[in-house]
């Protein structure tokens, strides 16, 4: 079986690539002996100053003595020509030719192994085009031997070993060229395609949850989905939301944390209707109710939100009417916040209500939904697999783990003062910054609040901005932060949301057993945000430390 790069072919499909590439890709690994590596899909590039050429090849297939054969592959009916074949891209109004694509290839191919100072080698190439069955060969470059069509499909893996015998050396060419191709032709890890990669596969898995709610009948349709965290139900909320416009209905999409909401009207082109609880009782108080009173009263606090609520019983009904209610975070409402938004619904309003009771950490009890239909999902699809890993062994959490990426096992790291916290936190981000990861796509989340995260008082680490609540808000009821690319958050406000890298902070758990249940909760929602890489800055006398530590085994 040959050896084939990259491997994970599985994380490929997922993430879009040409399901006929991998096809082949998996056939020659099957049907080609050991003796071979077989490189899939390599771009090539020749970047002299006015004169910049790119290229792109299929597979490259070494062998023994470090020769190599270059491979083409067309899928479809080719249009040929007296010296030529063509292929026809939807969009395009010409053809392209495929010999001078396959030329390109080789010459820049050629410019690199120069340019490396590579020992002398042979360079062959093959057009694979297993849909077509050619006429006539005339092209220039090419002979009968060089391409593989329709009816000489099952003898591939026999015409490249015939063009590229196995071979053999004594010296250093092969594993010189196999270096080469490892780190000159874009095989080292590019984070932003992985990134990219795992929000394609996290979207694509979660497609289903979001496909529900519009494939149910029933009467009156309210519905109370019940789902892990990673499962889409973000992505459920906004396809519900979606509809509603599009059906020229009247939605009201909230949330429970404001974060959440701001990132959920990133993501919707008309988000007049999309806010948390408390902004949208701000807002109706507003243009409904005594904004002066509001005014004077913001800085109450929760007190002042939870009188808040008695008094919008007289407010709310002016609000509406809207047809369908959407609830995300469903698990830290009240059950008078679900009374209060029913006012300012139709009568025979549907309901979409989210939520998972395992990251319920506000302690409020479930609120009583009678006459919904519940569907229960256990699929986390935004996890990649170490980290489920990590999850399983640490916090024994019965998830059916959906995402086949790969990611990065969790880093324990330890401190025993915030000053060695802080310096450790600095440590991580540069790590995590040395392997690809932009600052963009980091977030720092602390277990504590906010008023004694380890970042509360820093405006940039690592020598890069932070973006931090600084706990005021503006005249409009807007949170004030600092400005920085690090997003820097307390798990109570990034719930609902997740970063590709995520370092979890101030984590002093004790590991008592009557804590036990809320600080798996605390846990559990903090290492569900990251879809490929997770830090933990662990103080040392954490009574979780020594279970961390044994699930990173």
């Amino acid at each position: 079986m040959a050896r084939i790069i990259p491997n994970n072919v599985a994380e490929l499909r997922l993430s879009g690539a040409s399901e006929a590439e991998l096809t082949t890709l998996e056939r020659l690994a099957d049907e080609l002996p050991l003796d071979y590596t077989v490189f899939h899909n390599r771009y090539i590039a020749s970047l002299k100053p006015h004169d910049q050429k790119f290229g792109e090849i299929d597979f490259v297939i070494v062998n023994q003595s470090g020769d190599v054969l270059l491979i083409e592959q067309k899928n479809g009916v080719l249009q040929e020509q007296d010296d030529d074949l063509g292929v026809h891209y939807a969009g395009e109004t010409r053809s392209k030719s495929v010999i001078d694509q396959m030329h390109l290839s080789r010459n820049l191919f050629l410019e690199a192994l120069k340019a490396a100072d590579i020992p002398r080698i042979t360079v062959r190439s093959l057009l694979y085009c297993p849909d077509h069955r050619v006429e006539r060969i005339n092209a220039a470059g090419l002979s009968i031997e060089g391409i593989v069509d329709a009816t000489k499909d099952s003898e591939l893996a026999e015409r490249i070993g015939k063009l590229l015998p196995i071979g053999g050396t004594q010296d250093q060419t092969p594993r010189l060229m196999r270096d080469f191709l490892m780190q000159s032709l874009s095989l080292e890890r590019d984070m932003t395609r992985t990134t990219e990669q795992h929000e394609v596969v996290y979207q694509r898995l979660a497609s289903p949850l979001q496909e529900l709610p519009a494939a149910l009948e029933f009467t009156p349709w309210r519905l109370r989905i019940q789902a892990a965290a990673g499962a889409g139900k973000s992505l459920v909320a906004i396809e519900a939301y979606e509809q509603a416009i599009a059906n020229e209905e009247a939605p009201l999409l909230v949330c429970f944390n404001r974060p959440l909401a701001d990132a959920l009207q990133n993501r919707l082109s008309d988000t007049e209707n999309v806010n948390n609880f408390h902004g949208h009782c701000r807002k109706w108080l507003e243009r409904f109710g005594d904004a002066d009173r509001l005014q004077a009263s913001a800085s109450d606090g929760g007190a002042f939100w939870d009188e808040l609520v008695e008094q919008m019983a007289d407010i709310a009904d002016k609000a509406g009417p809207y047809d369908v209610l959407i609830i995300d975070e469903g698990q830290d409402f009240k059950a008078d916040w679900y009374e209060v938004l029913r006012l300012a619904m139709k009568p025979d309003f549907r309901c979409l209500w989210l939520e998972d009771e395992e990251q319920s950490l506000q302690g409020n009890k479930p609120v009583p939904l009678e006459g919904f239909v519940r569907y229960n999902n256990r699929r986390n699809f935004r996890t990649p697999a170490r980290i489920a890993r990590f999850i399983d062994k640490l916090l024994d959490k019965k998830i059916d783990w959906a995402n086949p990426m790969d990611g990065y096992t969790p880093w324990v790291t330890t401190y025993a003062t915030e000053e060695e916290q802080q310096r450790q936190l600095e440590e991580r981000l540069n790590a995590l910054m040395q392997q690809g990861f932009t600052p963009e796509q980091i977030a720092i989340v602390s277990l504590r609040g906010q008023s004694s995260a380890v970042y509360r008082d820093l405006s940039e680490i690592a020598g890069r901005g932070i973006q931090r609540f600084t706990g005021r808000h503006d005249n409009n009821g807007n949170p004030i932060h600092t400005v920085g690319p690090i997003q820097a958050e307390t798990i109570y406000r990034f719930k609902g949301q997740q970063a590709h890298a995520v370092i979890l902070t101030d984590i002093e758990l004790s590991g008592d057993p009557e804590q036990r249940e809320r600080e798996t909760a605390l846990l559990w929602c903090g290492l569900t945000r990251a879809t490929i890489a997770c830090e933990l800055l662990v103080h040392e006398d954490c009574g979780w430390l020594k279970e961390m530590q044994r699930a990173r085994r």
